[in-house]
């Protein structure tokens, strides 16, 4: 059995970053570290290697890789050992991310739009309240908008950078 590489200071870091972030959004801290050790690994890792080198228990790490690959940002994939589940972080991560954050923004936009048609039809709510979901509504739609052009401008740089990088290999002599 492969031991896996241990990762460097600056990859420890990176993935206690990630474990940092993530608890900071309201998610595991465990999903961070798993898809910051994904983020540095160039060949698929088992779940007996998450273990090993994120130093914690099968049952959680199993159930987070879970969590993480309904959420697109990991995926299983095959490796060395049949017997075993290998995971990669996801080739649109970040992407899906960004997904992922666009959904919540949806449903804070339907709330105000949900509550404020509540409102109009002649509740005992306060002006406040009125002016909360208006503020709140006109928010999230332009929040909407900026993701929904920046989705689309993110697909045009991710092609050019593809380009890019096939053209790079094709002059780049050996």
């Amino acid at each position: 059995m492969d031991t896996p590489k241990a990762p460097s200071p600056t990859e420890k870091e990176l993935i206690e970053k990630f474990g940092n972030i993530y608890e900071s959004y309201g998610l595991r801290r465990l999903q961070g570290l798993i898809v910051g050790l994904l983020l540095t690994k160039s060949e698929p890792v088992s779940l007996d290697d998450m273990v090993e080198i994120l130093d914690r228990s099968k049952g959680p790490i199993s159930i987070s890789v879970r969590r993480l690959d309904d959420m697109d940002l990991v995926r299983k994939v095959e490796g060395p050992n049949n017997r075993r589940n290998y995971y990669e972080s996801h080739p649109n991560i970040f992407f899906n991310n960004f997904k992922f954050n666009m959904q919540t923004v949806r449903e804070n936009r339907t709330v105000a739009e949900r509550f404020l048609a509540r409102i109009d039809a002649g509740g005992e709510e306060t002006e406040k309240t009125k002016e909360s979901l208006e503020h709140m509504q006109a928010f999230y739609e332009l929040m909407e908008s900026f993701f929904e052009d920046f989705a689309e401008r993110w697909w045009e740089v991710k092609q050019e950078r593809l380009e890019s990088s096939r053209g790079e290999e094709a002059v780049t002599p050996r």
